[in-house]
Formats: C-alpha cells, sequence, structure tokens
C-alpha cells in the first residue's frame, strides 16, 4: 500500500483535473485520507509544507463551497478541519439539477438560432443536448432509486 504522502499526491493530481488549484486539492485529499478524519491547520500546513496563506486560501475556498468544515473539542482552542461528508450528497443532488437547467438554456440557444445557416454547429449543440437530457432522465431515476433506499 502506499504511503499517504503518495496518495495525497496522487489524488491531488485527480482533483486538479476536476478544476481545483493545486493546494486546494492536496488539502482536500490530505482530509480525506487522514486518520483520525480531520486536521488542524498547524497539522494540514506541516504534513503539506505549506506556507500559511496557501493553506489559508485553500481552506477559505474549500470551506466557502462546503467541501470541507470544521469541528471544535472541548477545552481545545483549536479548528480542525474536516470533508463536509453531510452536504456531498445534496452538492451531487443540486449539480444534477444544474445540468436540467443547462439543458433548458441548449433548447433556448436552438430556438435563437433556428434560422441560423450553420446548420452542422446547431445539428453539435442538438447532439450535446440530446446526450445530457438522456444524461438527466438517467441521473433522476437514480437520484430518486438512491433516496429509496
Amino acid at each position: 500500500m502506499k504511503d499517504i504522502k503518495e496518495s495525497v499526491e496522487e489524488f491531488g493530481v485527480l482533483i486538479e483535473k476536476l478544476g481545483r488549484s493545486p493546494m486546494e486539492s492536496r488539502v482536500f485529499s490530505y482530509l480525506l485520507l487522514a486518520e483520525p478524519p480531520y486536521a488542524s491547520f498547524d497539522e494540514i500546513k506541516e504534513f503539506l509544507k505549506a506556507s500559511k496563506s496557501s493553506i489559508s486560501n485553500s481552506l477559505s475556498v474549500l470551506q466557502k463551497d462546503g467541501s470541507v468544515s470544521y469541528r471544535t473539542f472541548s477545552g481545545d482552542r483549536k479548528r480542525y478541519f474536516m470533508i463536509n461528508t453531510k452536504d456531498w450528497e445534496q452538492k451531487l443532488i443540486d449539480g444534477a439539477k444544474n445540468l436540467s437547467a443547462f439543458n433548458v438554456l441548449l433548447k433556448n440557444a436552438l430556438v435563437y438560432r433556428k434560422n441560423s445557416k450553420f446548420k452542422e454547429f446547431n445539428d453539435g449543440i442538438n447532439e450535446v443536448l440530446e446526450f445530457q437530457e438522456y444524461l438527466t432522465k438517467e441521473i433522476d431515476i437514480a437520484i430518486k432509486k438512491w433516496l429509496k433506499k
């Protein structure tokens, strides 16, 4: 099994591909793999060998979007950061709703472009729309099944 430093780096690279900054990706990866599943600011800073500002900025972004939250312990003034698993499911459901909203946008774009002489471009938009509508339908079915479990 890989050590945690190697795994954090590997996971971090994958998370970067989802649009996160390199440091946000490493902070998230570390919190995902840490034992216990939370860490203080100083523990994160020490593990990642990063500056206070880069850790602080990354934690701010991750907290702002709900990916990370923190907890405190009685008698300890430190905040301990952790992955916000409680809101993760809802974020996925909300993401599916955003896909539906984008479908409406694409339909409206096609209506607007109905007299366009660029048929090939419109056909491409229509193909994307058909695929997204298929995904939306399947995702809605999966969400309903999941919520019934």
